[in-house]
């Protein structure tokens, strides 16, 4: 009986571990530098399809924080047009930006980060791959 109920624990712990989540990981923050510009677009939680996601951008300038730019995503299904999706980001404070959105369906993804300040725009995208 003892055996049982530690097998039955111990199952119990795994399911409880591995959160139901498929081991969906968050993704690694990506960077691109663009005429002295870097912007870095973090993902908050495991990519996934109909799910609220929320992104972090940072943007600097010659390794300084860039506040009070106009930064958005655009976030575009390349092989498939999903309709617009470009999500706006409101600043923070140190250079970095909050956006939320949505990838309505698992597969490729192209995300665009634009940031305009000084009378500039500065654009980097990232291709996703979004599981299904």
């Amino acid at each position: 009986m003892l055996k049982r109920l530690l097998i039955c624990l111990l199952l119990l712990t795994s399911l409880v571990a591995c959160g139901g989540n498929d081991g969906a990981q968050v993704p690694a923050p990506v960077e691109k530098t663009v005429d002295g510009v870097t912007l870095k677009l973090t993902a908050e939680s495991p990519l996934s399809q109909n799910t609220d996601q929320t992104w972090v951008i940072n943007v600097s300038q010659n390794g300084q924080p860039v506040d009070n730019a106009d930064v958005y995503l655009d976030i575009d299904m390349p092989s498939m047009p999903m309709g617009q999706n470009k999500p706006l980001a409101k600043g923070e404070g140190n250079g970095n930006y909050r956006a939320q959105g949505i990838y309505t369906m698992g597969g490729a993804w192209s995300v665009s980060v634009f940031a305009e300040f000084a009378g500039k725009e500065y654009q980097a995208t990232f291709d996703v791959n979004v599981p299904e």
